[in-house]
């Protein structure tokens, strides 16, 4: 199934306008429809003070809300149509726990795009990637803050360790990486267990035995038409995360797909710790589902 439908929470933070700019991109290569997600955290007050308050005030500040998300789905359509957006574009805004309300709405749609930060000190509206890839159900897309959107370059490369999670994201990117002209298969080794180091670690698709017996992953690529090949890394002294991210940096990569670990309520003990050296140091956009 192609991509056609695609969402991007969106707050009008300048992390916010990167990913659509960069999800603009996406719908005109895909010929894919936007819709703006907003979700609205309800206003709280702490202790006596909200014994206090008028109904008055707590009109005004309703008001207020109202007005606040107007001008966010004003700032939405103003750059979608300043990043060259010509197609449709739909906008929905809902009261409610953030990462929940996004949760939910995402199963609407082919995947969710975010950004990869929350506002300094909003903390109304802090959007956590990883509890969306373990609540929606859907693949999820964060572009790094900052992120300088450019010509795809039609090249992705996925983290892949024949794990669930791994194979997972593999299946939720396919309808991506049918469309890529090259993708890299990476695989990272802990120091003393063999693996080449960057460019040196690149194999041809086809020419290396499949780990673990007669199944290959390369094979299963092949036979969605896609030409990938493996390429085997050592993890530097900085991890597993910052070698792949290294790669991803020096090839130039469009996306890098990887599954998420982790359990929803543990998530802070059990989230894996490459997914969070990803989430946080992330160079380039990418392509997370569990």
């Amino acid at each position: 199934m192609a991509i056609k439908d695609l969402a991007i929470s969106y707050n009008a933070s300048s992390n916010a306008k990167v990913a659509l700019t960069f999800a603009v991109q996406m719908c005109r290569k895909y010929d894919a429809a936007l819709t703006g997600l907003y979700a609205q955290a309800p206003l709280r007050f702490e202790g006596q003070v909200e014994r206090w308050i008028t109904e008055e005030v707590r009109a005004s500040l309703r008001q207020a809300e109202r007005e606040s998300a107007k001008a966010i789905e004003a700032s939405f359509r103003e750059t979608a149509a300043a990043a060259g957006f010509a197609g449709t574009l739909d906008w929905v805004a809902e009261e409610g726990q953030t990462n929940t309300v996004l949760a939910r709405l995402a199963r609407h749609f082919d995947l969710l795009l975010i950004g990869q930060l929350s506002e300094p000190g909003d903390s109304r509206q802090q959007i956590r990637a990883e509890e969306l890839v373990m609540l929606s159900g859907k693949p999820l897309i964060i572009v790094p803050s900052g992120y300088q959107v450019r010509p795809f370059t039609e090249h992705a490369v996925i983290a892949w360790d024949r794990s669930r999670p791994a194979a997972r994201a593999l299946s939720d990117a396919m309808q991506i990486l049918e469309t890529k002209q090259r993708l890299d298969v990476v695989t990272v080794a802990g120091k003393g267990k063999g693996g080449g180091k960057g460019k040196a670690g690149a194999k041809e698709a086809g020419k290396e035995a499949a780990p673990g017996g007669g199944l290959d992953i390369l094979t299963h690529l092949k036979r969605h038409g896609i030409a990938a090949q493996r390429v085997a890394l050592t993890a530097s002294r900085e991890g597993v995360g910052a070698t792949i991210l290294d790669y991803c940096r020096e090839q130039d990569a469009d996306v890098l797909v990887m599954g998420a670990y982790g359990h929803a309520r543990l998530r802070e003990e059990l989230f894996g710790g490459v997914t969070r050296h990803v989430l946080q140091h992330m160079t380039v956009p990418v392509l997370m589902s569990h």
